[in-house]
């Protein structure tokens, strides 16, 4: 009896030290100003990180293409941005493993400066690309998937890039002032951009790929649009961090869809996000509010394809990537 006591108190103790010292994995991952990676905001927020052994480290870089180049560096393990970026970098031999979404939905829109004149607008795309010919639009940065979308919109209406001029502004913060003072004409960009333009009458959205609007090419990317990504190798030497972070990437995602949660969800935006303008939360709630259904972190290895597809179809890559191995799976 003594013998068997022992032995449970020796198994009990093993136990509680394991637990004590699991090893704690740090993942430097891509944020972006506005609402961000919000599905990791939230799962930090409510200690899913933690239970999982993670300590999800966000780091704010505003744009994909940058975000890539920092985690090839080694300087962060997780970049977050749309699949052009990620196939472009593929396509000149960079290898990569996609760990989920942080957006299910296409997450760029057009829109118009208040002042420009759209004749056009009520018949919809690709009628409405015609008011942009010979006009300035802004992108987040050049070479961007902003960029490779515009000119997606601007071919599916039957025009060329260079019948605009396509000019780098950055993230909403500092696209916002560009389109208010009429720097440019129109804006492909991001949320929460429909929050300012709804709320500030600065401009408005004309086409809207989250609705189903324009060409089909970057309508049929739904399911892989934001993706989280990590360099092959460090997904083979880190297995079992990255199945407990796409773990706490689906709880966070729970909380995230539930519509009982949405005060919570705005107070955390809040929280982690500052629009310092006139009405800036109100301009929060709004985007918010729109971006929440496609808050999912689950790819659709068809729309992974489909992006790859379109962009050597149209040029944008000199050969088709294959990317049925691409997606993570421990």
């Amino acid at each position: 009896m003594t013998r068997s006591l022992l032995s449970t108190f020796v198994a009990i103790l093993l136990s509680l030290t394991g637990q004590a010292y699991a090893q704690t994995t740090t993942l430097k991952i891509q944020d972006y100003p506005g609402l961000g990676n919000f599905l990791v905001r939230v799962a930090n927020a409510n200690g899913i990180c933690a239970k999982h052994n993670l300590k999800c480290e966000l780091r704010t870089i505003p744009q994909a293409p940058l975000g890539v180049q920092t985690m090839l560096a080694g300087d962060i393990d997780v970049a977050y941005g749309p699949p052009e970026v990620m196939i472009q970098a593929i396509n000149k031999g960079a290898e990569f493993k996609v760990l989920g979404n942080g957006a299910y939905e296409p997450i760029f829109f057009l829109m118009a400066a208040a002042g420009l004149d759209t004749p056009n607008a009520a018949k919809g795309y690709p009628a409405v690309i015609q008011d942009f010919k010979g006009k300035k639009i802004g992108v987040t940065a050049r070479g961007a998937a902003a960029e490779f979308q515009l000119i997606s919109l601007l071919q599916g209406a039957g025009m060329k890039a260079d019948d605009v001029t396509i000019v780098a502004v950055g993230a909403p913060n500092t696209a916002f002032p560009a389109i208010a003072n009429k720097q440019i004409d129109g804006l492909m960009l991001f949320s929460p951009m429909d929050g300012f333009c709804e709320v500030t009458k600065v401009c408005r959205v004309v086409v809207d790929p989250r609705k189903g609007e324009g060409p089909e090419d970057i309508v049929k990317t739904a399911g892989a649009v934001s993706l989280m990504m990590v360099k092959a190798d460090f997904a083979q030497k880190n297995a079992a961090a990255l199945d407990a972070f796409g773990k706490a990437m689906h709880e966070a995602q729970v909380i995230v869809q539930n519509p009982d949660n949405f005060a919570a969800m705005l107070k955390l935006a809040q929280e982690t996000f500052k629009i310092n303008v006139p009405n800036g939360d109100q301009i929060l709630e709004v985007a918010l509010r729109n971006s929440m259904p496609a808050l999912r972190y689950e790819v659709k290895p068809e729309a992974l394809q489909h992006a790859a597809e379109y962009m050597q179809r149209t040029g944008q890559i000199d050969k088709l990537v294959d990317t049925s191995n691409l997606i993570f799976a421990r």
